[in-house]
């Protein structure tokens, strides 16, 4: 995972609100996310599943905050990696221990220079927790280590339309609680690294059996709001976004560090003991002179 050093943020109005957000409760999920994204050669998945593992036996080694690796599901050939932190203070205070810690710093650049080998691009971006915008955040955080898959949507939205997109979620919410919608949303805002007015929606999925029922959450939906508010709602949306990405991310414990806590709830999964190799039966004695 390519290792990069936090640049200047922007004093822009998007920053001012999405670092209200990060002031603000939590609910189990982390405050702050960097995000890496990284473009894999053709054919060096495999491979790339191996440097990585690698990464995260230094991050382990080293204890640097914990992450979760994905590879994207149907798309590009791509890996994503996010790594959790409370504060931007976190995120400093580990960009200085990797800068200060020589042996850390020798064994991340040699893990760094083999993944290299096996990307066609990498970048990072920075993103805050909008937890008036999340939906069951507590219930997100608490059913993560069960977790295999997360639909996450990139939206960017117009210039100055930040209070419209805000008054849209709280009406999405408000839907979801009145038709009792199990799925929770975690919502993020970029503040650097991406354009402004990118937001980042995740829904985490035991299996892939839960987009399945996804026909029927989105009539839950439309009957909890009514037709009339639910074309207002879809009037408003096209006016507020510019446009939408999504992408099935399933998550990879190689290819992740994660703490002790959220291992231990499902050790099979993210701690899985190598398989043992059965020793070959000796071989019987050949025999040797004449017989009758």
């Amino acid at each position: 995972m390519k290792l990069r050093t936090i640049g200047a943020l922007c004093a822009s109005a998007c920053f001012v609100t999405g670092f209200q957000a990060v002031a603000q409760e939590a609910a189990g999920l982390p405050k702050v996310l960097r995000i890496y994204r990284e473009e894999i050669k053709q054919g060096k998945d495999a491979a790339h599943e191996k440097t990585e593992a690698n990464f995260a036996r230094m991050a382990a080694k080293h204890k640097v905050p914990n992450y979760l690796g994905c590879n994207v599901v149907a798309g590009p050939s791509e890996a994503w990696y996010f790594e959790a932190h409370d504060s931007f203070k976190s995120i400093q205070a580990a960009d200085d221990m990797r800068a200060t810690n020589a042996a850390m710093k020798t064994d991340m650049a040699m893990a760094d220079s083999m993944d290299g080998e096996l990307r066609v691009n990498a970048s990072s971006m920075i993103a805050v927790l909008r937890n008036d915008l999340s939906y069951r955040g507590s219930q997100f955080a608490q059913d993560l280590p069960k977790m295999r898959y997360f639909t996450m949507t990139i939206a960017r939205i117009r210039p100055f339309t930040d209070m419209r997109f805000a008054e849209l979620g709280k009406q999405v919410i408000g839907a979801y609680e009145k038709g009792n919608i199990e799925v929770p949303t975690a919502v993020y805002q970029v503040i650097s690294g991406g354009p402004m007015g990118t937001y980042l929606f995740f829904q985490p999925m035991k299996s892939l059996e839960t987009m399945d029922s996804m026909p029927a959450r989105s009539a839950a939906m439309v009957q909890a709001m009514g037709m009339d508010k639910m074309a207002a709602l879809y009037k408003d949306a096209g006016e507020v976004f510019t446009g939408t990405q999504a992408f099935l991310l399933q998550l990879n414990p190689k290819m992740s560090y994660v703490s002790k806590e959220i291992a231990a709830q499902d050790p099979d999964f993210w701690t899985p003991k190598a398989a043992m190799t059965p020793k070959p039966a000796p071989k019987a004695p050949e025999k040797t002179g004449g017989g009758q």
